[in-house]
């Protein structure tokens, strides 16, 4: 288990599976063999197979022990999800509870849900399958959603029967809504008097990253503002999945920008482990300050 302390609180990472899906030429469009190229030392084996152009990018969760609440950030895919645009997240089968409990939490214990946003791979774990109907994963949380990005996915809903984005709307999201355990936040909403949810748009409209402050440390949970080290060299790089790739391109930018050179860490949704990093500036692009990931 990877874990960290940040100031008074404990973040560890909560691991559910490696995706091995995409392909580097698919998944970042406006790559180029110059780039892969340039960069080949690094990124392969470990991050890229130029022969398959097969790209490792790791999906896990947050847990966030400040000592009075425990918290998840980003549930994963979830088992038994039917996913039929992304075979590799379909039907699982993961020790992912039990992970969480080695961690010395039942799912009972849980106080919070909060997600940077609402695509399958980060809300699977909101729910799970019980005598055939979805059930809140986390009996006594309340599900933070960010109030613009589930309007979004509220309004879409219906509108594309094959979408595994509106799919997990189904299964992941309306269950735990019909509890009563959904609390719609808007940005600059703060939790626990140490996170804060910050509009972060690009990748989804009302994407959200969430920092956390505590006693004169921090870090951001970056969710899909960046998915694979190659976007720290190339910040130009979206993904196929982002709603508006130039507003991504800006929002990764920022927040790169922003923490570059500090002590501030970089959460990451999809990184391999360590998952997160500290982030150094490197002219115009980034990289990781040590070999932490």
């Amino acid at each position: 288990m990877t874990r960290f302390a940040i100031g008074d609180v404990t973040v560890s990472a909560i691991w559910e599976m490696e995706d091995t899906s995409f392909r580097m030429k698919s998944f970042f469009p406006l790559v180029t063999e110059e780039m892969l190229a340039r960069e080949r030392s690094w990124l392969t084996p470990t991050f890229h197979d130029p022969d398959t152009d097969q790209i490792k990018l790791s999906i896990h969760a947050w847990l966030i022990d400040t000592g009075r609440h425990k918290i998840l950030v980003d549930t994963c895919v979830g088992n038994d999800k039917q996913r039929h645009a992304r075979k590799q997240w379909s039907d699982l089968n993961t020790p992912f509870l039990e992970r969480l409990r080695a961690a010395d939490v039942e799912p009972e214990a849980i106080d919070y849900v909060c997600c940077t946003h609402l695509h399958a791979d980060h809300v699977g774990w909101n729910t799970r399958l019980i005598d055939g109907r979805w059930v809140p994963t986390f009996p006594n949380a309340k599900y933070i959603f960010g109030r613009k990005e589930y309007d979004y996915w509220a309004e879409k809903y219906g509108s594309d029967p094959g979408s595994h984005h509106l799919a997990a709307y189904s299964d992941s999201v309306l269950p735990v809504v019909e509890t009563g355990q959904v609390v719609l936040v808007d940005d600059g909403y703060e939790l626990d008097g140490c996170l804060t949810f910050k509009p972060a748009p690009g990748h989804t409209p009302g994407h959200v990253a969430i920092w956390l402050h505590s006693n004169g440390r921090q870090c951001v949970f970056s969710g899909d503002i960046i998915h694979h080290p190659i976007q720290l060299t190339y910040p130009q790089l979206s993904c196929m999945g982002c709603e508006d790739p130039a507003q991504s391109v800006q929002t990764r930018s920022a927040l790169l920008g922003g923490i570059a050179d500090t002590e501030t860490m970089l959460m990451t949704g999809h990184f391999l482990a360590p998952h997160a990093a500290h982030i150094q500036s490197e002219g115009e692009s980034f990289r990781v300050r040590c070999s932490e990931c």
